[in-house]
């Protein structure tokens, strides 16, 4: 699991699929998750996409216990199970004795059953269990050191634009590379003069450490702000990405899971004695600030200055 949380869901009535997901869709927000509900409306589309992807990259199946024109909702467990999907399921019915009976009668593993007029708090109650492993600080460090290299990648691939003409032209180069590089290492500092000179910026740019290529991109950004209503947008919304993603991935990547006496488990930097504390809130918030950089990045990729 990253950050979207992926959620099949088999529903045939549209009224009650577009009033009810929306509701889901909060629940999954509300605990610093992305919401990505994708509908069938019968079984027989279910073992399609068994045979395409055995549904690898979905969270938690959600289906309707009786279905019109398809199969039984037991017939299609059996299925899933001979094809090895443990993913976690929740059957509802508007006759929930329907459902038990059947769990009861093939022994059914990873089942959960619920009313029609329950399902949203029992949806809550089983969405928190698939991510409970989420909120251990091994998995955490996992996921947000991988979601932010990917946000890095975004910055990579938006720099590879703006650092040509027309963006380039408004942006003073030689003074963002003394500053930000040149002055740092003396060997490195000929090194990327040398380069720089030969082929420009677009040959030293990839050498720069995440921060380095933060600052370089909103530096050129400012001084395009005539070139695209969004970029203003994007600035306001980015100011804080050091501290909200380079700064919370080198906690993470670079501290060591220690256990308080309280039994509580912590990460504690490499450098001195300071630790970092992280719970269920925390990481909640982390997750949401990573969807919001995450977001602003795409919607920057989007904008019509990449057209």
């Amino acid at each position: 699991m990253k950050l979207n949380y992926y959620l099949l869901w088999v529903e045939d009535d549209d009224s009650w699929f577009e009033t009810t997901s929306e509701l889901f869709k909060e629940t999954i927000i509300d605990y610093g998750f992305s919401p990505v509900i994708e509908r069938k409306v019968s079984l027989n589309e279910v073992v399609e996409e068994i045979v395409a992807s055995n549904l690898k990259k979905y969270d938690i199946l959600l289906i309707d216990f009786n279905l019109k024109d398809s199969k039984s909702g037991d017939s299609i467990i059996d299925f899933l199970r001979d094809k090895d999907v443990y993913t976690d399921i929740v059957f509802y019915s508007s006759d929930k004795s329907l459902i038990l009976e059947s769990v009861s009668k093939h022994q059914f593993e990873g089942v959960y059953h619920s009313d029609r007029k329950e399902i949203e708090d029992k949806f809550e109650k089983v969405f928190k269990t698939t991510i409970k492993k989420i909120e251990e600080i091994n998995s955490m460090r996992g996921l947000i050191v991988g979601e932010t290299s990917e946000l890095d990648a975004l910055i990579e691939e938006h720099l590879l634009v703006y650092i040509q003409k027309p963006y380039i032209d408004s942006f003073d180069c030689d003074k963002f590379l003394k500053t930000e590089i040149f002055d740092s290492s003396q060997k490195r500092l000929e090194n990327l003069k040398t380069s720089y000179s030969e082929k420009g910026i677009s040959e030293v740019f990839k050498s720069f450490d995440a921060i380095k290529k933060w600052k370089l991109l909103r530096a050129i950004l400012k001084k395009n702000l005539d070139k695209d209503q969004y970029i203003t947008e994007f600035l306001d919304a980015n100011k804080e990405y050091n501290d909200e993603v380079i700064d919370i991935r080198n906690k993470f990547a670079h501290a060591q899971v220690i256990v308080l006496e309280n039994g509580r488990e912590v990460l504690k930097s490499q450098f001195g004695d300071d630790h970092f504390e992280f719970g269920e809130n925390e990481f909640k918030r982390i997750r949401e600030k990573l969807i919001l950089h995450r977001e602003s990045l795409l919607k920057l990729k989007q904008a019509k200055s990449f057209s």
